[in-house]
């Protein structure tokens, strides 16, 4: 009896995305039979190569070529299963639900969704026909805050050679280098109905100085302290590589800071902080996963947001973050901090649904009555362009010099396609997850569960 087939596609072998998937082709092929392959996205040919039984993508509304995927499978009768990638979004109709899909149309199986509020959001601006197909499953990239183990302070200042400093703070960018690039236009489209177009932009830039500043100060009145800045995953287009100024990259020159970009994941740099900070990120809700304090530097916090910034404390001077960062290290804690403990319960049951680890489970709960047990033959037409893709970057790769390509405009945006066309690195953060998830299911009784078929417990 041959194993269905699952083909999962990527924009990228590291980050968000693969957070979100991993944790479902662990279950996938541990526990359902399948054969899964995950591959770049341009790799489209593979489709009509392998002619998969189940096509699984992160999301499909935030990439164009997620989506293109999706129609292509639904013309070819693939079964689609997809997932949400920014499941946590506001519901009073600022948002973009629909994104790239502008013809707001249904490809996938089922309507994955992280909480109830968005799920009733859904209900109101869908057709009802499409009611049945949503779920509530919480946010599958979140799960591995429970059964991961992450890097911890000690290992990160020696491999960067920080071992003098015993104090750590973090901060998360918030990726107002757009405003530089040549994608300006398309990006921070959701604040123009707070605000004109131009008027959104100056305001953008003023609260780019405005973090700048309050983070310059800081970091010169906490010499002993190292302050880790990471760059927001989104801030470049993948055609424009180029970074232009956001609230970091001017303050590099001081010692006690490092920056950094997609070298260490976002959880291992929550980890090894004492206080994680930002400007406005959902990463808050992944730092109270870990059991870190999170600090907000805003001037003007009621701006159009998906992320639960009430939860977090919140400052508009340097002189009230230094307050917040001596009271942490005297005491271990910050008072206003602890006064919001219920209401980071509350965002973290509207915003990602649950924190128990169980998340993928829920989602493969209702996955799996979509998958066929066994081998389906089916046929897939050929399509020309995944043809000129798959040549373009296979092809390609005989030609292509990195240096050479960044001066060339035409060719600059396919830097992305051909450091990323093998995957690297994702086969090894697979490895490490699989065993994260080995020793989580033995813990917790689920392999036994799911050997058994009982699958109970992650029906919601």
């Amino acid at each position: 009896m041959s194993k269905s087939r699952v083909l999962c596609f990527l924009d990228n072998p590291l980050g968000r995305d693969t957070e979100i998937l991993l944790p479902m082709i662990y279950c996938l092929e541990k526990y359902m039979r399948a054969e899964v392959k995950t591959k770049f996205l341009w790799d489209l040919l593979y489709i009509w190569i392998w002619k998969p039984d189940v096509i699984l993508l992160p999301n499909i509304k935030g990439h164009h070529m997620y989506l293109e995927i999706a129609a292509f499978a639904k013309k070819n009768n693939i079964t689609l299963l997809a997932l949400e990638s920014e499941g946590n979004f506001m519901t009073d109709g600022s948002y973009n639900y629909w994104g790239y899909n502008t013809k707001k149309t249904i490809y996938q199986e089922w309507l994955t969704t992280w909480s109830e509020r968005t799920k009733n959001y859904l209900k109101r601006i869908m057709n009802e026909k499409d009611h049945d197909k949503m779920i509530v499953t919480g946010g599958t990239g979140f799960d591995r805050y429970v059964f991961e183990k992450f890097m911890t302070k000690k290992e990160f200042l020696s491999k960067y050679n920080f071992g003098k400093y015993k104090k750590v703070i973090g901060y998360a960018g918030w990726g107002f280098g757009k405003i530089y690039g040549t994608h300006k236009d398309q990006s921070f489209l959701y604040l123009n109905d707070w605000k004109p177009r131009e008027e959104a932009l100056k305001w953008i830039e003023s609260q780019r100085v405005f973090v700048r500043d309050i983070l310059e100060t800081t970091i010169k009145n906490n010499s002993d302290t190292l302050f880790i800045f990471k760059k927001h995953p989104k801030e470049n287009y993948e055609s424009d590589p180029h970074e232009g100024l956001n609230e970091m990259n001017e303050l590099l020159h001081y010692d006690n800071v490092i920056y950094l970009k997609n070298e260490e994941s976002i959880a291992d740099l929550i980890n090894v902080s004492d206080l994680w900070i930002a400007f406005e990120s959902t990463t808050a809700m992944e730092s109270w996963m870990l059991g870190k304090t999170t600090l907000l530097i805003n001037s003007e916090p009621e701006f159009p947001r998906s992320s639960p910034y009430w939860a977090s404390v919140i400052v508009d001077k340097a002189k009230d973050l230094q307050h917040c960062i001596d009271e942490y290290y005297s005491n271990g804690s910050i008072k206003q901090f602890l006064e919001k403990a219920e209401l980071q319960d509350q965002a973290i049951k509207d915003s990602i649904g649950f924190a128990d680890g169980l998340n993928h489970l829920r989602t493969m709960f209702h996955f799996k009555k979509s998958i066929p047990k066994t081998r389906e033959k089916r046929k897939v037409s050929l399509s020309m362009r995944h043809l000129r893709l798959y040549l373009l970057m296979h092809l390609g790769r005989f030609f292509y010099n990195k240096s050479l390509f960044l001066k060339l405009p035409k060719f600059k945006k396919t830097v992305y396609v051909f450091e990323n066309r093998k995957m690297p690195g994702f086969e090894e953060r697979k490895n490490t997850l699989f065993q994260y998830l080995d020793d989580f299911y033995k813990k917790e009784g689920i392999g036994k569960e799911l050997r058994e078929d009982n699958w109970t417990r992650f029906s919601n």
